[in-house]
């Protein structure tokens, strides 16, 4: 099975209620495909905006190593997204991987 690979990192202010994270994804021979997302935590339309472009990223890393397979639903990836954001939120700095059977 294919296995989407998700890197993130806590980068800015570590006290500040906003938040910010550099996150990669890759899979198989495709290219990393990276961003960087940044809200704050008590505003849902910033965490949904920043969890769309996560899903796109993810989704162009999934369409790049394999053109013709539809992969996991944009829910899955976003849920695994979040998963992976909220893993790094305490680690002050430090990458923290995860991964994803599709």
């Amino acid at each position: 099975m294919p296995q989407l690979d998700c890197t993130v990192r806590r980068v800015g202010d570590y006290m500040s209620r906003t938040e910010e994270y550099e996150v990669v994804y890759s899979v198989g021979h495709a290219s990393p495909h990276g961003l960087g997302i940044k809200y704050q935590a008590a505003r849902a339309y910033e965490i949904n905006a920043a969890l769309d472009a996560a899903v796109e990223a993810a989704r162009k890393t999934i369409a790049e190593d394999n053109p013709g397979l539809k992969g996991p639903t944009d829910e899955v990836l976003a849920k695994f997204s979040w998963r992976s954001i909220q893993a790094a939120k305490y680690e002050e700095g430090e990458p923290v991987d995860s991964s994803l059977e599709y």
